[in-house]
C-alpha cells in the first residue's frame, strides 16, 4: 500500500520544512512542489512558451528530472 502526505498552508509557514522531515521520518520520497513550479516557469520561458499553456507545463513537468531539479538555480 502507497499513500501521499501533502502539506498545505500560507507561504513562508514551514511546510517545506515539515514535508521534509514527515519524508524522513516515515522513509517516503520528498518532492519540493515549489521548485517544481518554478522549474517548469523557467523551462517554459526559455523555449519560449506561454505561462498560461497548461499542456506546455504539463509537458515541461514530465520531461524534467530530478538531475535538474538539483542542479536548477531557482
Amino acid at each position: 500500500m502507497s499513500f501521499v502526505i501533502a502539506v498545505d498552508g500560507p507561504a513562508a509557514s514551514g511546510k517545506g520544512t515539515v514535508a521534509q522531515r514527515l519524508a524522513e521520518i516515515y522513509g517516503l520520497p520528498y518532492l519540493d512542489t515549489g521548485l517544481l513550479y518554478r522549474a517548469v516557469g523557467v523551462s517554459l520561458i526559455e523555449d519560449g512558451l506561454s505561462l498560461d499553456d497548461p499542456e506546455a507545463a504539463t509537458a515541461a513537468a514530465q520531461l524534467m528530472s530530478l538531475a535538474q531539479l538539483e542542479t536548477m538555480d531557482l
